[in-house]
């Protein structure tokens, strides 16, 4: 399944996402633009089905769900 998006329109859509869950950049040496333009050139390359794509989603989104949970118990993130 391919996309319409350009790479750019795919990174403006992806940062519109993290509005409701912002990333602290503050303490990573990664530029956000970067790592956005990265992964979006990385995926934009892959022919993957509707179904791959949403077990990807569901699992990053458990990671993510985890991690938070992690930081939350170790008064990181409140």
């Amino acid at each position: 399944m391919k996309t319409n998006l350009s790479l750019d329109q795919l990174v403006e859509v992806a940062k519109e996402v993290e509005v409701g869950d912002p990333f602290d950049w503050a303490d990573v040496s990664v530029d956000e633009d970067e790592a956005y333009k990265l992964m979006a050139m990385n995926l934009l390359t892959l022919d993957m089905d509707y179904d791959i794509m949403l077990a990807t989603i569901v699992k990053l989104s458990v990671e993510n769900m985890v991690l938070n949970l992690r930081l939350m118990k170790n008064g990181v993130r409140s």
